[in-house]
């Protein structure tokens, strides 16, 4: 019995590692930065977060990707939309529906100018304010202003948390081969 326990253990291949996870897991504990890539000694912002699982992903250095979280979404380079989840209410979304490696934009009706909104939820304009990767288990990784820090902590809570900061959540999901960006940057990763 303890043999066999043994074998069905032993032939069990693990779940292939999802490196948009990998890349956003590496950068946990790095202090937070606005508009931070761990250069010079700087830390690390929520965008950095998602453009370290997208450096795992495709091999292109973070420089290689747009800065606008709208322009990322319309290149398809942090995948494809997620059919009800493009976006909707905070307290909508369902969290059972996401997988390992979907990045996580939270968005709110406070206007960017420095780029076009990324949907309407229910009817109102919303622009992305914060970013992360879905690790599995309820958890997201990101490089939170709140926290002072890259966090892997519970996503509804901190939906909850924030309510009054962010409206809804837009989702995107990277395909098992990544879109690589139109010009392919090589240099040190984040």
């Amino acid at each position: 019995m303890f043999l066999l326990a043994l074998t069905l253990i032993v032939t069990q291949a693990p779940p292939a590692a999802n490196p948009w996870v990998e890349g956003a897991r590496a950068q946990l504990g790095l202090p937070y930065d606005f508009g931070g890539r761990k250069q010079k000694g700087r830390g690390i912002d929520c965008l950095g977060v998602v453009l370290a699982g997208a450096e795992r992903a495709t091999g292109c250095g973070w420089r290689s990707f747009p800065w606008n979280p709208t322009e990322l979404v319309q290149a398809r380079l942090f995948g494809e939309r997620v059919e009800g989840l493009a976006p909707v209410k905070s307290a909508a979304l369902d969290v059972a529906s996401l997988q390992p490696g979907d990045v996580v934009m939270l968005v709110a009706a406070d206007v960017n100018p420095r780029e076009p909104s990324i949907g309407e939820l229910e009817g109102v304009k919303v622009w992305v304010w914060h970013t992360g990767v879905y690790s599995g288990g309820g958890k997201w990784i990101v490089g939170d202003h709140f926290a002072g820090q890259a966090v892997e902590t519970d996503l509804a809570a901190y939906l909850a948390e924030h309510a009054d900061t962010y409206s809804g959540v837009f989702v995107t999901r990277p395909k098992p081969k990544a879109v690589r960006p139109a010009r392919c940057r090589k240099h040190a990763p984040l």
